[in-house]
């Protein structure tokens, strides 16, 4: 073999070598991309969650609807109604209990198993409907969730009501059948 050739064989071999590296080093950079991405979405839900603050501030029953005052003491407006979760866990007459939970309704007044956001206040003295972004919880608001509890909730018992927003925060409280 001539050096020519032993040259030309170089070559080819160390281009071979750096076309791997490139293409190592490019899947290196979209998979540290992905991750950044990744975490960065982690971070932002994680500081949505720390904003996010509900409370309920009452809750009462009249057959067959419980009425839950809900407020919002976070930084953020919450909505997406659609997108929460309430479970209910009562006792009926016969003092039996259900566990379960709601769907949600657009009707002012849900059918059984269901539930809806009724009136939201512009502050927790229930005195003015809110104005600004109707349908939103804006920080300070507060609403009356509606409902419909089936079977109905037995007269003097000890009943449980637990709200999830979209992003997971819970609260929860008693109320008496």
């Amino acid at each position: 073999m001539s050096p020519m050739s032993n040259a030309l064989i170089a070559l080819i071999i160390i281009a071979l070598m750096l076309t791997a590296a490139v293409l190592w080093s490019q899947a290196m950079l979209i998979m540290m991309d992905s991750g950044i991405q990744s975490w960065k979405q982690m971070v932002e839900t994680v500081q949505e969650v720390n904003r996010t603050d509900i409370v309920i501030v009452d809750a009462n029953y009249t057959a067959p609807y419980a009425k839950v005052l809900v407020h919002n003491c976070g930084k953020l407006h919450i909505a997406q109604f659609e997108n929460w979760d309430v479970f209910i866990q009562h006792y009926d007459s016969n003092n039996t209990m259900h566990i379960g939970s709601l769907s949600y309704t657009e009707n002012g007044n849900p059918s059984p198993s269901e539930w809806t956001v009724s009136t939201i206040y512009a502050d927790t003295d229930l005195n003015q409907t809110e104005v600004y972004e109707p349908e939103i919880m804006n920080p300070g608001e507060v609403a009356w969730f509606k409902l419909n509890i089936n079977p109905a909730a037995g007269n003097g018992t000890t009943n449980m009501v637990t709200l999830s927003s979209p992003n997971g925060v819970i609260t929860s409280r008693q109320f008496q059948g």
